[in-house]
């Protein structure tokens, strides 16, 4: 049996630049205030999001989980 774990899928909400924290939400479940270090923890995945879905809604710039 083979079991899937859904991570985090980040997207930077705070300023970029020196000394600047990476800060973000996940587009994927819409969790807010996100440490880098949220990538590798688990996700309620609430957009039932794939990861190429993930990915490409990350590409192109997508704001909202979709419902």
């Amino acid at each position: 049996m083979t079991t899937s774990t859904e991570y985090h899928a980040l997207e930077r909400t705070s300023p970029k630049g020196p000394g600047q924290k990476f800060i973000g939400r996940c587009i994927r479940c819409g969790m807010t205030g996100l440490q880098m270090s949220a990538a590798m923890e688990g996700c309620k995945n609430t957009a039932e999001m794939t990861g190429s879905e993930a990915l490409l809604a990350a590409v192109r710039g997508l704001r909202e989980p979709r419902p």
